[in-house]
């Protein structure tokens, strides 16, 4: 049997249902459009940066501080003002990415829905860094520096007291320096710093917290009672009952529901609590405030004890000279620490250089705009054609080898048109034997000399010259089935009584003569005779297997060698349905596994259904013309061949 290709399926199909077909892959299209137009292609541009600090990148993540960095709004809306995009669509987290790319570099990539923002944008972004990230410093710098001067200001005023104070003394009184009130005013310097940083850390810190807490409410404990009362039934229950008792599933089934039930029923309350970071800030400041307090109080002590000394002639313009001198030591390493803090702050991040940027044509994040259009044009021809595509049990095919050729001899093309015949012209098909087919008469056996039916002419009178046709429809065969690599041959003819079965008996005689095993199967259920030829029972055969029963004992040998008949057994009800079933075409599966070839008897072709749908199924036909027959009927038969995509080797004429 010769199918039809999978390719040759599709087209058929798409071209009988070609309205359905343009649908299907015009709504594709439309939803690929759709698509399109509210969920745009988005394009990505990368970026490679190197980041040359004089902070440690091992230890903080420069791309988290550059991120931090873009997230404020005075930076997104200065990126929004030069590239020209909106706002909305830069705070997306998806716009701009920042990532590590390895000790000192920083991988950059911009997105957005035109390609030519890409380039506009990237250069902002960079820009915007390369200006906002070199001033970057810590909170931590920030306090340093505010202490340093605070501390600066108070040594530059005491400073001023004491030169004041040492005008108006006598520059010949000497004394030692009050080393306990400077350092408590040192102290002091230091707790008010404290002070203030610790205030600071207070005013960003939560004073509570909160914090969900489960309750058990009356109904919980209601479903808790309950279920344990359940159990308690549930053990008393295993004593009298088995486990699949209905008394036992019911009880296990309101445990299981009072099980629900009490997970349900438990509140959860939001609750608030002191934060204990907090407290030990306040604590701490309240001790250090009260530690100053303490400190000042000696402090003024000691004032008025330099004052009495003062009064008493003991505080001399010397003493206030080597105050004035120490002060002014602090002094200079107070702006000297200043300065040290300021130039730290000021090259924490060092300098921003662009390794590589737009070093390939913008890349889209998944499929492009073409790449959906096209895959929504497959996708809806695939559609099409799973919806749409209904395969052909057969494929039509039909051999234009001329007659001449077949038989051996080569004429012109010209000349073979002015001798072709009707029928090969109707038929399209070439002859398959030189002369016509002279089919014997029937006679009584008892005047038949031979052991055999008299229509078996190869067995009776083998070197009669009328076998000689047959012969060359024998050789002819042959290399129309080695060319087509087909095994299954039907005989077919357009009316009755022209032959086909003396034709098949004879044919399947030489093909086994010849070395080949060779079955014939008599699919002729309206008037089977291949039996009575070979002199063979008919009691199980084709009808008989296609109804369901074993094959065993069906196939009979002849007296030929190599030669078999499957008869057509006790005919079926209705023989077009049977012969079209699903069974016939996994019989001849099956057969042609055990054979050579299968040579087939039918009804004629305009008489009865069943030799078109056999002609369907079987791999090629032979087909058998009686001179004067009407051309009308070649012409039917032509067009019956034609409709079921049957294979044609060729005609015979008798």
């Amino acid at each position: 049997m010769v199918q039809e290709s999978l390719i040759e399926g599709i087209f058929r199909s798409l071209k009988k249902n070609a309205g359905w077909a343009t649908i299907i892959v015009g709504i594709a299209v439309a939803c690929s459009f759709l698509l399109n137009r509210f969920v745009p292609t988005i394009y990505q541009s990368e970026s490679l940066l190197r980041v040359m600090t004089t902070e440690n990148t091992n230890e903080i993540s420069l791309a988290a501080t550059m991120q931090g960095v873009l997230s404020q709004n005075s930076i997104i809306e200065e990126i929004a003002k030069k590239s020209r995009i909106n706002e909305p669509q830069l705070r997306r987290e998806d716009t701009i990415i920042l990532s590590d790319a390895g000790p000192g570099l920083v991988k950059l990539e911009v997105r957005h829905e035109n390609p030519v923002m890409l380039k506009e944008l990237g250069n902002t972004v960079i820009q915007v860094l390369s200006e906002q990230f070199l001033g970057y410093s810590s909170e931590a710098q920030d306090f340093e520096v505010k202490a340093l001067q605070k501390r600066l200001k108070h040594l530059e005023k005491n400073l001023s007291d004491l030169k004041i104070e040492q005008a108006k003394l006598s520059l010949t009184e000497t004394t030692k320096i009050d080393e306990p009130m400077l350092t408590l005013e040192n102290t002091i310097n230091q707790l008010e710093e404290k002070i203030d940083i610790n205030t600071r850390k207070l005013q960003t810190t939560p004073e509570e917290t909160f914090y969900f807490q489960e309750e058990e409410n009356p109904e919980y404990k209601n479903f808790n009672s309950e279920l344990k009362n359940e159990r308690n039934e549930l053990v008393e229950l295993f004593k009298n009952y088995k486990e699949k008792h209905p008394r036992v599933i019911a009880c296990q089934n309101r445990i299981k529901k009072l099980e629900e039930n009490l997970g349900n029923a438990k509140t959860r309350t939001k609750k608030k609590k002191s934060n204990p970071e907090y407290a030990a800030l306040t604590a701490e400041i309240k001790s250090d405030r009260e530690q100053l307090d303490d400190i000042r109080t000696k402090l003024n002590e000691l004032k008025n004890i330099a004052s009495l000394h003062e009064d008493s002639g003991e505080n001399t313009a010397e003493s206030i000279s080597l105050r004035i001198a120490t002060l002014e030591e602090l002094h200079r390493k107070a702006i000297l620490e200043l300065e040290e803090s300021k130039i730290s702050q000021n090259t924490t991040a060092g300098r921003i250089n662009v390794l590589k940027k737009d070093a390939r044509p913008p890349q889209t994040v998944g499929f492009s705009s073409i790449q959906r259009g096209c895959l929504a044009l497959a996708s809806g021809v695939l559609l099409a054609v799973l919806l749409l595509y209904s395969p052909a049990p057969v494929r039509a095919e039909f051999v234009s080898v001329s007659g001449n050729i077949m038989a051996g001899g080569m004429q012109h093309a010209n000349h073979l048109a002015l001798t072709a015949e009707p029928a090969e012209i109707i038929l399209e098909v070439p002859s398959m034997a030189r002369e016509p087919l002279a089919l014997p008469c029937p006679v009584e056996r008892e005047f038949y000399s031979s052991h055999y039916d008299e229509r078996l002419i190869a067995l009776n009178d083998p070197d009669s010259a009328t076998l000689k046709p047959f012969k060359n429809l024998v050789s002819n065969l042959q290399i129309s089935m080695s060319e087509s690599q087909t095994r299954i041959v039907l005989v077919g003819s357009a009316r009755s009584g022209t032959g086909r079965t003396t034709l098949l008996a004879n044919t399947a005689v030489l093909l086994a003569q010849a070395g080949y095993s060779v079955l014939m199967v008599d699919a002729n259920f309206r008037n089977p005779m291949l039996h009575r030829v070979f002199d063979l029972n008919n009691n199980k055969g084709l009808a008989n297997i296609l109804a369901g029963e074993d094959m065993k004992d069906a196939i009979q040998r002849t007296s030929v060698a190599g030669l078999s008949l499957l008869s057509a057994g006790i005919s079926p009800f209705s023989p077009s349905e049977a012969l079209g079933s699903q069974e016939m075409i996994e019989l001849l599966a099956n057969l042609k596994r055990k054979t050579e070839i299968l040579l087939i008897d039918t009804p004629a072709l305009l008489e009865h259904p069943e030799a078109g749908i056999l002609a369907g199924h079987a791999g090629a036909m032979v087909f058998l013309h009686r001179e004067g027959e009407p051309e009308e009927d070649l012409r039917s038969a032509r067009k019956l061949l034609n409709n079921v995509r049957a294979k044609v080797f060729g005609y015979v004429k008798i």
